[in-house]
């Protein structure tokens, strides 16, 4: 059963002739009408244009990988905000069993760090959103915020 606003006749200014007409006569070859050539036109419009954003997201974080300093395959370590600000680059920390971090504020968060996945546990200390640190978090097992 199809919704009476799903079927609604819809009027569309500016389409070019020569290429309506074009859709028309693939409608006509293909059995179908206007409507569903348009629709699938539309749908595969909308899909494209959602795979370009998720695309550009990824691109945009590969580049700012490329960019970053990654602190990887570490036991335990313990860094402090005052060191993330000394080397003034974007870090990524992955796969580390324990990872401490003290003196953490959002503007840490936002100008430094990028990444934080595949800890065991993490300890932050600070005066931070526990929301906008979350949403760097990947696949971390334990968080303890204090």
């Amino acid at each position: 059963m199809t919704n009476q606003e799903d079927e609604k006749t819809v009027t569309i200014k500016g389409v070019k002739s020569d290429l309506f007409k074009k859709v028309k006569d693939l409608a006509y070859n293909s059995g179908k009408t206007i409507g569903d050539i348009t629709n699938k036109a539309y749908e595969s419009l909308v899909s494209s244009a959602q795979g370009i954003e998720q695309i550009s997201k990824s691109f945009q974080q590969g580049i700012n990988e490329s960019s970053a300093i990654i602190l990887k395959d570490i036991k335990d370590v313990s860094i402090s905000a005052d060191e993330i600000k000394k080397e003034n680059k974007k870090i990524i920390f992955r796969g580390i069993d324990v990872l401490k971090l003290s003196g953490i504020t959002d503007e840490i968060l936002d100008q430094y760090i990028v990444q934080i996945e595949n800890v065991k546990e993490l300890y932050v200390e600070g005066s931070f959103s526990k929301i906008k640190l979350l949403s760097k978090c990947a696949n971390i097992l334990k968080v303890s915020f204090s």
